[in-house]
C-alpha cells in the first residue's frame, strides 16, 4: 500500500483519516520474550476444533482462541491468540496461517505463533475457511461469505441463502459451499434435490441443484426424514460431499458424492443402522499417502467415530475402530509427516480433549495423544524496567537481575540485586533501587555498587548531555558523570519522585500529587504546576514533546516540561509507564494496557497478546522495537516499528498534520482525478520537525486528494 520512500499516505479532503490505522500491525504483533512459551494463564488443553499441517508443523485452533502447535503430531504446545472467540478454521496459503471463528474473528500468523486480529465486517460466526484463486474464503453462519486477497482486508460476499454455510473448499472448478439442511419440510413427495454453492471468485456464488434420487420416505403421509449435507472438500481431483439422509424414523444412511468437475455427481452409500436420537454426521475428510479419509458417527453414540477410506475417492471401505464412551465428536483432521492427525472432544466432560495420530498403513491404530499444556519457563517476579545496548537486554526486577544477550531468551543474573530502573549511558548499564542502591556494568553481567551519597530508594534513571540522573524517594536527585561517583542534588521537595527524562536541553522528573520538576543541567531543579493532583509515574520524550503517565488514565503532554495539558487516553486503568520511538508513544499499564500515539492526543488501544491481566510496569523502545516488561516475569516486544511518515486531514477541509521522521524532507502534493494520476507540488519542507501544521489557503481545497512525497 505504501512505497516509503515514494508515496507515504494519500487522503480525500473532507475526511478524518487515524494515522494509527494505516500502521497497526507493529503495535498489534507481540511477541513473548519471558515467560516461555507464553507467560498467559495454563488453563488448557482447550479442543480444538481445526488442524492443519504447514510450514513443517501441525497447526490447531479451538476453544477461547487456543492455538496448539505440533512438530510431530505428538508434542503439542498450547498458546493463546489475539482473540477469546472460539476459532473454528485454519487454512495455509502463501506462508501464512489464516483462522476463522466466533463473532466473525479472523486472524492471522506467519508463524502460527504470533497472531494479528483483522477487521472483517461482520460479527457471524465463521465455521470454514478456505484458499484458491488467489482470495481467502470464509463462511458462516446465516449464509455470511467473507473474502480477502491479502487476509487483511475483507468484503462480504453473496451466497444466496439465510441458512448456515458449515463447509468450504476451493478445487477445479472454484469454491463450493454447502448447508445442513436444504430441503423443505414441507414436501411430501419421494425424492428429492439438495443445494451446493458455488463460486469462482468467493464473492459471487451461485446454487446449484444435485439430484440424489429417491432418498426421501414418507412417514404417515409427510416428510419429515430428509438429507444433511455435513461437509465438503476437495482432494485427489476431486469434490468430496460428505452427506446423511434418514432414511425412516429408525435409520440413517451416511453418503458420499463426488465429482471432477462439479457438475457431474456420482453417489456412494453406505450401510449403516443408526439411531437418529443419536445423529450421523461427517465431520472431515483428509488426503495423504494415496488415501482419502472419511471421519463421520454419532456424536452421543458409543462407536464413534465411523471412518471410511477409499484410494480413489470411489471404492470406499468402513475401517472404524471402536473407541467406545471414548470420544464424543471429532471435529477436524489433516495430514502431515506420514500420519493422519485428528482432533476431537472427550466422551466425557472431565476427560483432556483428544488428538489422535493415525498411520496410512494401518487405519485401525488410533493413537491418543493428550496434550496437557507445558508449563512456562523463564525468570518470574515483578519486571519494572528494561534497557538494552546492542543485543544485551537487561532488566530491573523486584528480586534480581534478568539478562538477555539475544533479545529472546532471558535468565536471572547469579549474586544480582533487586532494582526499580536500568538504563544505558552509552558506555555502561546502570542500576537503581531501594536504600539508594546503585550499580554499575559493563556487560550486564558482573555488578558492582557504586556509593550513591543516599538511603532514599531511587525509583528511575535517565542519561543525558553528559550526565546520569537518578531520582527517588523524599525528592532525591543523585547525578554522574560516569556512573562511578555520584552526587546529591537539592530538588526543592519532600515528595516521592517516579520517574526521569531528558531531551532538548532539559532533565524532566515526575512525582506524587502531580509533582514536575524541570532542570537544564541535573543540578539546579524548578518545580513546574502540573495542574494535577494524582502521582505521575512515568515521563518520556518524543514528537509532541513530553509525556507522562499515571493512575487513573492519567496522560499529560508538554511541548517544554513547563506548561502541560491533560489529554483523554479513554482509559481509567493506571498507567504506569511510557515509551517513545520512530513516531509513536507507547503507554502501558494494569490489567495488559497498552495504547499509542503519533501526537500525544489521539491514543489508541493496542492488543498484545495478553490475556492474564498481566500489570506492564515498564517500557521501552530497543532496537526500533517497543519492549514491555511486568507482573509474572512478563516481557512482550512489538514487531519492526518503521518510522512515522504519514498525513492527517483534519475535518472542516483545509487543514493537514504531516507525521515524519524528525530532519525529514518532503512535500504535500495534490491531485484531482486519481484515475489520471496527475499530482502537483502544494507545499515543500525541509529538516522537518516531527509534526508538520499546514494549512491549504487555495481554492477548491474540498475536492483534492492529498499525498506525502519524500524526498
Amino acid at each position: 500500500m505504501k512505497n516509503r520512500s515514494v508515496l507515504s499516505a494519500m487522503v480525500l479532503l473532507g475526511c478524518l483519516i487515524c494515522v494509527q490505522s494505516l500502521f497497526a500491525d507493529a503495535l498489534d504483533n507481540w511477541h513473548w520474550r519471558n515467560p516461555l512459551p507464553n507467560g498467559n494463564p495454563q488453563a488448557g488443553p482447550h479442543t480444538l476444533y481445526s488442524v492443519v499441517f504447514a510450514s513443517g508443523k501441525f497447526v490447531g485452533v479451538g476453544d477461547s482462541g487456543t492455538v496448539s502447535i505440533s512438530p510431530d503430531g505428538t508434542n503439542w504446545t498450547e498458546s493463546a491468540t489475539a482473540t477469546t472467540n472460539s476459532l473454528n478454521a485454519i487454512v495455509y496459503s502463501g506462508g501464512l496461517f489464516v483462522a476463522a471463528g466466533d463473532g466473525g474473528s479472523v486472524e492471522t500468523s506467519a508463524d502460527g505463533t504470533n497472531w494479528v486480529l483483522q477487521a472483517t465486517g461482520t460479527t457471524n460466526s465463521l465455521n470454514a475457511a478456505a484458499y484458491g484463486n488467489g482470495r481467502f474464503v470464509a463462511v458462516g453462519v446465516n449464509g455470511v461469505v467473507i473474502a480477502s486477497s491479502d487476509s487483511v482486508n475483507w468484503s462480504a460476499g453473496m451466497s444466496g441463502t439465510s441458512n448456515t454455510l458449515v463447509s468450504v473448499t476451493y478445487g477445479s472448478a472454484g469454491f463450493m459451499t454447502v448447508c445442513p439442511v436444504t430441503q423443505n419440510t414441507s414436501q411430501t413427495t419421494s425424492g428429492g434435490t439438495d443445494q451446493f454453492f458455488s463460486s469462482l471468485d468467493g464473492v459471487v456464488w451461485a446454487s446449484h441443484t444435485l439430484t440424489v434420487g429417491n432418498l426421501y420416505s414418507n412417514l404417515n403421509g409427510s416428510v419429515v426424514y430428509f438429507m444433511h449435507h455435513d461437509i465438503v472438500t476437495f482432494a485427489d481431483g476431486l469434490y468430496m460431499i460428505g452427506s446423511h439422509v434418514y432414511v425412516n424414523s429408525t435409520t440413517i444412511k451416511p453418503y458420499i458424492f463426488t465429482s471432477a468437475d462439479g457438475n457431474n455427481w456420482a453417489t456412494n452409500g453406505f450401510p449403516y443402522a443408526g439411531d437418529p436420537v443419536d445423529g450421523f454426521s461427517f465431520q472431515c475428510f483428509m488426503s495423504g499417502n494415496g488415501v482419502v479419509m472419511a471421519v463421520g458417527g454419532e456424536p452421543y453414540g458409543a462407536f464413534y467415530p465411523l471412518t471410511y477410506t477409499s484410494p480413489d475417492g470411489g471404492n470406499w471401505t468402513n475401517n472404524t475402530v471402536t473407541l467406545t464412551n471414548v470420544v464424543r465428536a471429532v471435529y477436524g483432521g489433516t495430514y502431515g509427516l506420514g500420519t493422519f492427525v485428528v482432533v476431537s472432544s472427550p466422551y466425557y466432560q472431565t476427560s483432556l480433549p483428544l488428538i489422535f495420530t493415525v498411520p496410512p498403513t494401518n487405519l485401525l491404530a488410533w493413537t491418543n495423544q493428550q496434550h496437557p499444556p507445558t508449563p512456562p519457563t523463564g525468570p518470574t517476579g515483578n519486571f519494572t524496567s528494561i534497557t538494552s545496548s546492542n543485543s544485551v537486554y537487561v532488566v530491573a526486577t523486584s528480586s534480581s537481575f534478568v539478562c538477555s544477550t539475544n533479545g529472546l531468551v532471558y535468565t536471572v543474573v547469579s549474586n544480582s540485586p533487586s532494582l526499580a530502573a536500568v538504563t544505558y549511558t552509552g558506555s555502561s548499564f546502570i542500576g537503581v533501587g531501594s536504600g539508594g542502591n546503585i550499580y554499575q556494568s559493563g556487560d550486564g553481567q558482573s555488578w558492582v555498587q557504586r556509593n550513591s551519597a543516599t538511603l532514599n530508594n531511587l525509583r528511575g534513571v535517565t542519561t543525558g548531555s553528559g550526565l546520569i540522573v537518578a531520582v527517588g524517594d523524599n525528592g532525591a536527585i543523585q547525578t554522574s558523570p560516569t556512573g562511578t561517583i555520584w552526587t546529591s542534588r537539592t530538588s526543592g521537595t519532600s515528595l516521592t519522585l517516579y520517574g526521569v527524562a531528558y531531551a532538548n536541553g532539559l532533565y524532566v522528573a515526575v512525582g506524587y500529587l502531580g509533582t514536575v520538576l524541570t532542570s537544564p543541567d541535573g543540578v539546579s531543579w524548578t518545580g513546574q504546576d502540573s495542574g494535577q493532583l494524582t502521582n505521575l509515574l512515568s515521563v518520556a520524550y518524543g514528537s509532541a514533546g513530553f509525556a507522562v503517565a499515571g493512575p487513573g488514565g492519567t496522560i499529560l503532554t508538554s511541548p517544554d516540561g513547563i506548561n502541560w495539558t491533560r489529554q483523554n487516553s479513554g482509559t481509567i486503568a493506571s498507567l504506569e509507564s511510557i515509551a517513545y520511538g520512530n513516531g509513536y508513544y507507547l503507554a502501558t499499564g494494569d490489567g495488559v494496557v497498552a495504547l499509542s500515539s503519533p501526537d500525544g492526543i489521539t491514543w489508541t488501544p493496542r492488543n498484545t497478546g495478553a490475556t492474564g491481566g498481566q500489570n506492564f510496569y515498564g517500557s521501552a523502545f530497543l532496537n526500533s522495537r517497543f519492549d514491555v516488561v511486568g507482573s509474572a516475569g512478563t516481557i512482550l516486544e512489538s514487531d519492526l516499528v518503521n518510522p512515522l511518515f504519514d498525513v492527517q486531514i483534519h475535518p472542516g477541509g483545509n487543514h493537514l498534520t504531516a507525521f515524519v521522521p524528525p530532519g525529514s524532507n518532503f512535500r504535500i502534493q495534490t491531485c484531482t482525478n486519481l484515475a489520471a494520476s496527475i499530482w502537483i507540488d502544494a507545499a515543500s519542507f525541509n529538516n522537518a520537525s516531527a509534526i508538520t501544521q499546514w494549512t491549504n489557503t487555495s481554492s477548491g481545497f474540498n475536492q483534492l486528494f492529498y499525498r506525502a512525497v519524500a524526498p
